[in-house]
């Protein structure tokens, strides 16, 4: 598993990718709300979770470590 954190002002990510099973999520690590609902993406498509990381942040590149994954198709 790799996980990269993303932090924009107060808000803050973990996009975590598991890459044998091809795997996406995106965990809102932001202390709002409670914790059953800081889950925000769990799924195989890279769009689909980088869209919910923008959800959380805003409009944010994709960070180097990751673009490896964001160009695969």
């Amino acid at each position: 598993m790799e996980e990269v954190r993303i932090q924009k002002n107060d808000r803050a990510v973990s996009f975590r990718v598991i890459e044998d099973v091809g795997e996406y999520i995106v965990f809102d690590m932001s202390l709002t709300g409670p914790a059953r609902n800081r889950m925000s993406y769990s799924g195989g498509v890279f769009q689909e979770a980088w869209q919910a990381v923008e959800a959380i942040l805003g409009e944010i590149s994709i960070p180097e470590e990751l673009r490896k994954y964001a160009n695969r198709f």
